[in-house]
Order: C-alpha cells, then sequence, then structure tokens
C-alpha cells in the first residue's frame, strides 16, 4: 500500500493500469478498520492501493471530490473511472477492481 502526497497522485495512477486510491483522516474510525482490508486488497491483486490523508492534502482531495471520509476512487489508465462514499466490504472494492482488470 502506497501512502501519496499532492505531487505523487498523478505518477502513481500513471504508471499503474488500475489504482484504487482512499482519501482518508486519521481519526476517522471507518478509515482505520478499512486499512487491513486494503493492505489484504493490495498484497493479492494487480491494483495499485494507495491512501491520500485529506487533512495533509486538502487541495488534491477537493480536486477529486472526496468531500467525507473515507472515499474511494479508482482510477483507469490515470483517470479516475468511480468514485465510492463511506464504508465499503472488501468484495465490493474486490469486484470493482475486477470490472477494470484484466
Amino acid at each position: 500500500m502506497i501512502s501519496l502526497g499532492d505531487g505523487d497522485i498523478e505518477s502513481v495512477v500513471g504508471d499503474t493500469d488500475v489504482t484504487l486510491v482512499e482519501f482518508y483522516t486519521e481519526w476517522c474510525g471507518t478509515c482505520q478498520r478499512m486499512k487491513p482490508m486494503l493492505e489484504t486488497i493490495a498484497a493479492d491483486t494487480d491494483a495499485a492501493v494507495a491512501t491520500i490523508d485529506i487533512e495533509s492534502h486538502l487541495e488534491i482531495a477537493i480536486e477529486f471530490g472526496a468531500q467525507s471520509t473515507p472515499t474511494f476512487v479508482l482510477f483507469v489508465d490515470g483517470q479516475p473511472v468511480k468514485q465510492l462514499r463511506g464504508g465499503q466490504t472488501e468484495q465490493s472494492l474486490r469486484d470493482l477492481i475486477g470490472t477494470y482488470s484484466d
């Protein structure tokens, strides 16, 4: 799993076919519960999984419409294609990634 800053997102999503980015805050309980699941997904899928702390990187969060935490944005070939807000199940995230993976 990759922790991103403002300048990192373009390079990471541009270098991978499918990238799932979670916009989170440290104090978000749901975000904390999602972390082990995201690490599992990162370990056994071809998709890159990254996180961005919206309190430290507010401008990038605004750019991608992350108005609540957690917000997940799926990038395919460097472009955002899907956004999910709130806690998700591991299967729903795997299905989303699978839809856009080879």
